[in-house]
């Protein structure tokens, strides 16, 4: 039996219980098993069911006359999921991991053929940097973190249908030009959680990028630390990797990826 917190009132609190009961069982629940589940008495729980379902947030089952969620439901959930705006939510995230790495932190989604950056969290540390991207910016997907990060989840034949072989252009000598060696990239960012920009879209500059999934456990934004090659050093991408990472499973659970 789940324990009434003191102070809560009870025929509300007996309700919710009934209602996320219901939401563990797909093919619902008689009164008897609801009863027996959560210590109740069937008097009780019928009469919370009836008025749940007066109002149409339970529905029963003509044949098996089982409770089960109604579509009232969907009502709560979307105005709930409307809410969810991405940029509010990663933003305190993006802001803290700035503030610990002393980088400048990206936030960016999928637009047609390219990222687009719609937040950024600036360094006092590299101006040059700081002029150079900015919200609303588009940058390639083959040859920036943020980019392959988004990428990372798809089946390869749809990343094919967005980035043309031929357009994968050759900003430095590291940038991936082919798609055998990005399929196999974005394998190893799938696997792992994070990815690069091993200077491969600008010159003495280094990221480190992780997806950030939505509750259907689909990417729908990637989050980068950017910056000079002599502060993003080999030696401190351990501990980037493991920050950027963290961040990002806490955005994707904040808008409701459940692993």
């Amino acid at each position: 039996m789940i324990e009434i917190k003191e102070g809560a009132v009870q025929s509300v609190d007996r309700t919710f219980m009934i209602l996320e009961e219901l939401a563990r069982h797909k093919n619902g629940c008689g009164v008897t098993m609801l009863s027996n589940e959560l210590s109740l008495h069937k008097s009780t729980t019928h009469r919370l069911l009836t008025s749940l379902l007066n109002r149409g947030y339970v529905k029963q089952d003509i044949v098996t006359n089982n409770y089960l969620l109604g579509s009232r439901i969907l009502l709560l959930a979307s105005a709930l999921l409307d809410s969810m705006d991405l940029r509010n939510i990663a933003k305190p995230y993006i802001q803290e991991l700035s503030q610990v790495t002393g980088e400048i932190v990206h936030l960016a989604v999928l637009d047609g053929e390219e990222a687009i950056y719609i937040d950024k969290v600036e360094t006092t540390h590299h101006s040059n940097l700081c002029v150079y991207s900015q919200i609303g910016k588009r940058v390639p997907l083959h040859c920036t973190g943020v980019g392959k990060a988004l990428l990372c989840d798809m089946e390869f034949n749809r990343v094919k249908e967005i980035l043309k072989e031929e357009d994968m252009y050759k900003y430095t000598a590291n940038t991936i030009d082919n798609y055998h060696d990005l399929e196999i990239e974005l394998q190893t960012i799938k696997k792992q959680g994070y990815g690069f920009d091993e200077i491969e879209h600008e010159e003495g500059i280094r990221c480190v990028a992780a997806p950030i999934y939505d509750r259907n456990n689909k990417v729908v934004a990637s989050i980068s630390i950017a910056g000079p090659t002599i502060h993003i050093t080999q030696e401190r991408l351990p501990t980037l990797i493991s920050q950027i990472t963290e961040v990002a499973k806490k955005v994707s659970y904040q808008l409701g990826y459940f692993l």
